[in-house]
């Protein structure tokens, strides 16, 4: 009887089969790979030969000349062929080089934001405040004609004041305040107080004598104005509110200011090179090789560092350095997100709103001028107790207050003033383009509390998980991803030196120690100036004083890359999770399937195969050796 081969595999599952034939492709496949990767071995059979004239170019590039170690050279920090020590060296400067500009690059979008975000507030109170002062100076030329010409000055130098208490000369990054909220107080009672012989002038006689007061008569009424007070309470109201809300702004523009000055020269503190220590070292060392070890050892590809070796670098050259800056930047930007909602509230219910006050300004000093008017007798009557019977100038064309004069003057002047005062809506579209901003920049600005800590993140997400440099060759990164936190950094498997035996700390550096002293000095000026406003516990909770900040910060966080949770003392035992059910079964064997399509059999024919297949793939591993 023949035997054909249908009936020789007719008792052979098809699954067994099947496993045979791809173990021989496998076997196939890899002995032709392995022959291959010999001949790109050099003699000693033990490791890639490396082409030097590959990577030649990218060296010339970055103006550095490719200079081989000799045959005979001690090993070198890449261990490559490609790169001498001298050369490894030039690379290690160029390395800290390129990395100082990467996290300039970083901060320098944020130091962006807070300087367009403190020109865009102050541009906006100076566009409130200009047409304000178009207003009054309108009101005054339609409603207090005879007075526009005498008070045109007074009214200007107020509202030039105001506008000068948010300049930037107002508000350096030196936390100096030239003009003080007294000075202010002092602006606006001067504004008052010129304004006080010109509208008692108009209340008693605002028909009558167009005559000016005598000098004598009019230093009386200056120096007796507190006396007097011919315009009740609406002066210190005014300031109060006007005071107020300039001062939130003014200390939120200079705190904006103050936090780019700290970004930037941070930056420059952190690579000083002027100084040195062995975590710096080792900082360096492992910039070299994340980044130029693989050209030194022949890789022409463009292969990046892998996202966990990148992120341990990254951390571990900027977490001890920053973390003390980190902690007072945190506080900062607590400080300044509730500064910012509190300015720019809507319902303004702390006063702060600027806005709100100077949109009310030219009523509020009509109100004034009323009531010295509607008060005129007994201001009168106030006046001759204190300074005697009015004194009008002699009779002259010199002392007259031509109401003529008045009308040319007004008329060339409101034509200015309406000009800059006529589009209400340019007004509003300024005012939501500030409220858009503003919200922009707290969205932005709390991404940043943590800002060095979380900065290797944003360096790092662009970097492959697999087929990457993992520091030694190209392939996964498989150590621990250890956390931000200084405790975690003890761990990091990119660092030999160990951070918490370093003698020489960051925070001892007076350049940051002054940086952090800044950060901490503009939380205690808002607490101080704003508590009353607030309530003594409203504003800010104590940690944004001291700068210590609210957030957590545990000493590793889960990462898909090998990185494990676990905590200083490694008592993380009691956080093991399992349900306790049963066994958790990780893959199904398909010999404990049921065969619903076909009757069952004993198997030997699987068996014979597989054992074939055993033996086959011991052939082929000895075939590659």
């Amino acid at each position: 009887m023949k035997i054909t081969p249908r009936a020789a595999f007719r008792g052979f599952p098809a699954s067994s089969l099947l496993l045979a034939i791809l173990v021989w492709c496998h076997c196939v496949c890899s002995i032709a790979h392995a022959r291959s990767h010999r001949l790109k071995t050099t003699s000693n059979g033990t490791e890639p030969a490396a082409d030097c004239e590959l990577v030649r170019s990218f060296f010339d590039s970055k103006n550095i000349t490719l200079a081989p170690a000799p045959a005979d050279s001690p090993k070198t920090r890449c261990g490559g062929k490609c790169c001498g020590e001298e050369m490894e060296e030039r690379l290690k400067q160029q390395a800290r080089v390129e990395f100082h500009d990467l996290i300039h690059h970083h901060s320098r979008s944020l130091q962006g934001l807070l300087a367009t975000t403190a020109d865009a507030l102050r541009e906006t109170v100076i566009v409130l405040l200009r047409r304000s002062e178009n207003k009054t100076l309108i009101m005054f030329d339609h409603v207090y004609r005879s007075m526009a010409v005498q008070s045109r000055s007074s009214i200007r130098g107020l509202y030039q004041a105001m506008m000068d208490y948010v300049s930037p000369a107002n508000t350096p990054d030196n936390l100096q305040q030239p003009l003080t909220r007294e000075t202010l107080q002092e602006r606006i009672n001067e504004f008052f107080t010129r304004l006080f012989p010109i509208a008692y002038h108009y209340a008693i006689n605002p028909h009558g004598d167009r005559q000016d007061f005598t000098d004598k008569f009019k230093s009386c009424l200056y120096e007796r104005i507190d006396e007097i007070q011919p315009f009740g309470d609406t002066p210190q109201d005014i300031f109060k509110k006007i005071g107020k809300s300039l001062e939130a702004t003014r200390i939120l523009v200079q705190a904006l200011t103050l936090g780019k000055t700290v970004l930037d020269k941070t930056d420059n503190v952190l690579f000083a090179t002027d100084s040195s220590s062995p975590q710096q070292e080792a900082c360096y060392d492992a910039l070299l090789r994340m980044t130029y070890c693989p050209k030194c050892m022949g890789i022409a590809d463009d292969i990046k560092p892998c996202n966990g070796f990148c992120t341990n670098v990254v951390r571990g050259c900027l977490t001890e350095p920053a973390s003390e800056l980190d902690l007072a930047w945190s506080g900062y930007v607590e400080t300044v997100e509730r500064l910012v909602a509190a300015v720019s509230s809507n319902t303004d219910y702390h006063g702060l709103n600027v806005r709100f006050a100077v949109r009310e300004l030219d009523s509020r000093i009509s109100d004034a001028i009323m009531h010295a008017m509607e008060d005129g007798p007994r201001l009168e009557e106030k006046v001759r107790k204190v300074c005697g019977r009015s004194e009008l100038l002699p009779f002259d064309e010199k002392s007259l207050v031509s109401s003529d004069a008045a009308a040319k003057s007004s008329t060339s002047s409101t034509g200015e003033v309406h000009a800059a005062a006529s589009s209400p809506h340019a007004q509003d579209d300024l005012l939501n383009q500030l409220h858009k901003q503003l919200v922009n920049f707290l969205a932005s600005v709390l991404r940043s509390r943590i800002f060095y800590g979380t900065l290797a993140i944003s360096i790092c997400e662009d970097n492959p998980d697999h087929h990457c440099w993992n520091g030694e060759r190209v392939g996964e990164y498989t150590k621990t991803v250890v956390d931000s936190s200084l405790s975690a950094q003890r761990y990091n498997p990119e660092f030999t030196i160990t951070m918490s035996s370093t003698p020489t700390t960051y925070t001892s550096n007076t350049n940051t120690s002054a940086l952090i002293d800044q950060l901490r000095h503009i939380n205690q000026v808002v607490q101080s100036q704003l508590a009353s406003d607030f309530g003594p516990d409203a504003f800010l909770a104590d940690e944004a004083l001291d700068g210590s900040g609210s957030g957590d910060s545990p000493g590793f966080r889960p990462h898909g890359n090998g990185e494990i949770d676990d905590d200083e003392d490694g008592d993380d035992d009691d956080e093991a999770s399992g349900s306790g059910n049963g066994p958790i079964t990780t893959g199904t064997d398909s010999s404990m399937k049921a065969h619903p399509n076909g009757p069952p059999h004993d198997g030997s024919g699987s068996s014979t195969i597989l054992l074939s297949s055993v033996a086959l793939a011991i052939v082929c591993a000895s075939l590659i050796a």
